[in-house]
């Protein structure tokens, strides 16, 4: 299936809107865009039937030609694992090229390597350094990860309010990862007022976008009642059990634990040693425990 969409070119002249086949010409004659162009239809279905083999031959001609747009599309499809044409010290170093160049994931992924010690010396200082230029172009991954160097003070000052503050803005911006970050500082009250209610807005958020770390939270919140109301325990070995199946070790042990207990569901003794078991061989030492002492009744 195609999606028919043009493509527009900047030029000194404008924006001007060329169909497939002006682009590949373009692509024929080796124009770095046209190539970049070209490798995006193919691997989007743009105005041409998907072809990935085709689409990724493009792309590897655009980054030969020096296209950095190019380069930032290769290295989101290597972190996807799409793309198994570089390395991770290949994505790096077309990172940091891209950066130079303004474009704001490749900023968000220079801060990656910095941060990681990725082909380049960790440097936390330069992580923050290119993750703050990438947030200041409205990438959230990047304000999310500036978020976390103020929580741990890596390269920055350490500001449990800044990071906050970080982790909101990305967040309503649909980040997962930053509703899960903000929930904890709004459950234990880091950077701001304790506010378990809030905390259980933001796990919900991102447990409805898949998270199954939040989804394991809101089980915690709910088995200890939320800003001073009841326990749900129904709702709580609810989300457990959601978190287990998404594969969280804590949250199998959690699940195997009401299970055998009979907390929030009917006790399955069963079911409890299957979900502890499971618990245990993914290293949680107090389904272990358990284990040992269902075995010396």
């Amino acid at each position: 299936m195609t999606e028919e969409r043009g493509f527009v070119f900047h030029t000194p002249d404008g924006e001007v809107e060329l169909d497939i086949d002006q682009v590949r010409s373009l692509a024929d004659e080796g124009d770095a865009d046209g190539l970049y162009a070209m490798a995006m239809a193919y691997l989007f279905g743009w105005d041409v039937a998907m072809d990935e083999a085709v689409g990724y031959d493009y792309l590897e001609r655009a980054v030969d030609a020096g296209q950095t747009e190019a380069m930032t599309l290769m290295v989101r499809l290597f972190f996807q694992g799409e793309y198994t044409g570089i390395d991770s010290n290949g994505a790096a170093k077309y990172a940091m090229i891209a950066a130079e160049d303004g474009i704001p994931d490749a900023q968000m992924y220079a801060g990656l390597a910095y941060m990681d010690g990725v082909s380049v010396q960790q440097d936390y200082r330069e992580a923050a350094r290119y993750f703050r230029l990438a947030a200041n172009q409205g990438n959230s991954e990047a304000r999310t990860n500036l978020a976390y160097l103020y929580q741990e003070g890596l390269g920055v000052e350490r500001d449990e309010g800044k990071a906050f503050k970080l982790y909101r803005t990305a967040a309503k911006a649909g980040n997962v990862n930053a509703m899960f970050h903000l929930g904890v500082f709004y459950e234990f009250g880091i950077g701001t007022a304790q506010d378990q209610t809030k905390a259980a807005e933001c796990y919900s958020s991102g447990a409805e976008k898949g998270d199954a770390f939040a989804m394991e939270r809101l089980g915690y919140l709910y088995s200890e009642g939320i800003d001073g109301a009841e326990p749900d325990v129904a709702q709580s070995f609810e989300w457990f059990m959601r978190s287990a199946l998404e594969g969280v070790p804590t949250a199998m042990m959690m699940t195997g634990y009401f299970l055998l207990n009979g907390i929030g569901t009917d006790a399955d003794d069963t079911e409890a040693r299957k979900w502890l078991t499971m618990a245990s061989d993914n290293g949680v030492t107090e389904a272990t425990d358990i284990l040992g002492e269902l075995e010396r009744r």
